[in-house]
């Protein structure tokens, strides 16, 4: 039995080291890895694309219209870019997309033990066997629904996902926890694991 802590592991070994991005990186840089920053940016700080220019570092950026410290506003890119990739819906939510989406896939990402007490209509325990098999073989179109206990270990795997490129990535606010309190109340909750 794996842990969430090896699972997570084993997950970073496949991903690699994410880019370094300092004060120092420029737009272009921090760009080819966020696309989302422009419209960060125009979102965010009402900055136009005419304003500024790719090839300035984080830091003359933040220099250039006062805005806060280049390390608070990579750290509000990074947060726009995973809320933006990651769909967070309600366990009602995804009971309709289970129902109406005979494509979708349905992962759950609690540890063994759990499953004990019971899963999700069509899903599946994400282990490395099958995480490879997707990497490998599946359609980044193809929806996923992610889940776990309470739904922190869903967010962090649904963001990897996304990460690799699948577009259509849900998690489950509150996770099967959720679920048994809105959607089904005769699967059973439980205790012992707090995310």
């Amino acid at each position: 039995m794996r842990t969430l802590k090896e699972k997570l592991s084993a997950w970073l070994k496949i991903r690699g080291k994410p880019p370094l991005i300092t004060e120092d990186s420029t737009l272009k840089e921090i760009a080819a890895h966020y696309p989302r920053l422009w419209s960060f940016l125009e979102q965010k700080y009402h900055l136009r694309l005419e304003q500024m220019n790719e090839g300035w570092s984080l830091k003359t950026l933040v220099n250039q219209f006062d805005l806060p410290t280049a390390q608070i506003v990579f750290m509000e890119i990074q947060i726009d870019a995973q809320q933006s990739r990651v769909k967070e819906i309600t366990a009602i939510e995804a009971q309709e997309l289970i129902a109406q989406n005979p494509e979708l896939a349905v992962l759950d990402v609690r540890e063994n033990w759990e499953h004990h007490y019971g899963s999700l209509p069509r899903s599946q325990a994400l282990d490395r066997s099958l995480l490879d098999s997707i990497l490998e073989d599946w359609k980044k179109d193809r929806p996923i629904l992610i889940y776990c206990h309470f739904g922190v270990r869903s967010m962090d795997a649904s963001n990897y996902f996304s990460e690799e490129g699948f577009d259509s990535v849900y998690t489950i606010r509150g996770g099967i926890d959720a679920w048994s309190v809105q959607v089904d109340p005769t699967l059973p909750r439980y205790s012992g694991s707090y995310c």
